[in-house]
């Protein structure tokens, strides 16, 4: 089952929805994490501009004024959800995927920009990943980065590093490369950070 992860600071430019419903179609995409939607009334979005004609099922977090906002759209044909677990920072879906009958959690996660808020977060996660059985894949904006390396243009503090690379640990997560840009974060006038 291939996944997307992508913060995209809006959802409402028909460009990004048609680039990422290009990635969708190209890479065969059955689940995709969106963070940063900075939808208030996410009610009335239509998510169909990313996924398609195809059937989708969707899960979302609201932003608080113009940050944040989460959403989780996967194909039920693929995948069968079973439970959702929504906060301010996080979508927890627990499902099925259909075709081997494995049990996968998907978390979709926007982590706070304060360090205190990060690590409780944190424990958060680690709470459910004790207690809910199955595989746990978690994507998105962690807003901490593993090594001094991994910055660039911004401070880099080693205990945030640490915190992150224990929660990792304990979480039993292992970190895949991702494709695309070798920065996570070019801002509107190409500024890469």
């Amino acid at each position: 089952m291939n996944c997307l992860s992508i913060n995209l600071r809006g959802v409402r430019s028909n460009q990004k929805s048609d680039w990422i419903r290009g990635l969708k179609t190209s890479h065969g995409i059955h689940f995709l994490a969106i963070q940063e939607t900075k939808l208030q009334d996410s009610e009335s979005f239509m998510f169909s501009k990313f996924w398609g004609r195809a059937e989708f099922k969707v899960a979302v977090v609201d932003s608080h004024g113009r940050s944040g906002g989460l959403a989780s759209i996967w194909c039920p044909t693929i995948y069968r959800c079973d439970n959702i677990i929504q906060n301010r920072y996080f979508i927890i879906v627990s499902g099925i995927i259909v075709p081997s009958g494995c049990k996968v959690n998907y978390v979709n996660v926007y982590d706070p920009n304060d360090a205190n808020g990060r690590r409780a977060l944190w424990l958060e996660l680690l709470g459910f990943r004790n207690s809910i059985q199955g595989l746990w894949v978690m994507m998105g904006d962690f807003n901490e980065v593993r090594e001094s390396g991994e910055r660039m243009n911004s401070e880099f503090v080693e205990a945030n590093a640490e915190a992150f690379n224990n929660f990792i640990l304990s979480a039993g997560l292992a970190e895949y490369n991702m494709g695309g840009g070798s920065f996570t974060y070019i801002s509107d006038n190409g500024t890469k950070n």
